[in-house]
């Protein structure tokens, strides 16, 4: 059961009140899709654009995303979201990079190089980890990862 209705993967952002920003263009993401709800969350979308393989690529790219995905915030409400820039970056990059895996690992060449066996025992790993996760990368203001944000700046900043 989802701990939060977003987690759902058939809500409905718009419907919910959440403003939607489409056609956003930042470094390398192309057409990502960013939605925004005062004092709830910021969700970015891993199926518009090119969202999700950048940022399951680059933990570089999760973090210009999430950068601008604030300035939308802050620009709608006129307050910024209290969740740090390096801490939405790693919460991205966590959703992103079991969708691209399940792509790959689904693709037909990838099957034929791996085998059919190993590639289905891969795809049945990847699946289990994609079925925890939306197509939303939903950073929610009160949700259980704002435990770990202190540890993402940190790591975040050690890499870069």
């Amino acid at each position: 059961m989802a701990l939060f209705p977003e987690d759902n993967g058939n809500f409905d952002y718009k419907a919910n009140g959440y403003y939607i920003n489409d056609n956003v263009n930042v470094g390398s993401i192309q057409n990502a899709q960013i939605n925004v709800k005062y004092q709830r969350a910021i969700a970015v979308s891993l199926i518009h654009g090119n969202t999700a393989v950048q940022c399951a690529s680059s933990l570089k790219e999760c973090y210009n995303i999430a950068v601008e995905a604030r300035k939308i915030y802050l620009n709608t409400f006129r307050e910024r979201f209290p969740v740090s820039a390096e801490a939405m970056a790693w919460e991205i990059w966590i959703h992103a990079t079991p969708e691209v895996l399940d792509r790959v690992i689904n693709n037909k060449i990838v099957r034929i190089i791996l085998g059919t066996s190993l590639a289905g025992k891969i795809a049945i790993a990847v699946s289990k980890v994609v079925a925890s996760h939306t197509e939303y990368a939903d950073i929610g203001i009160n949700d259980n990862l704002r435990n770990f944000d202190s540890f993402f700046e940190k790591a975040y900043k050690l890499i870069y």
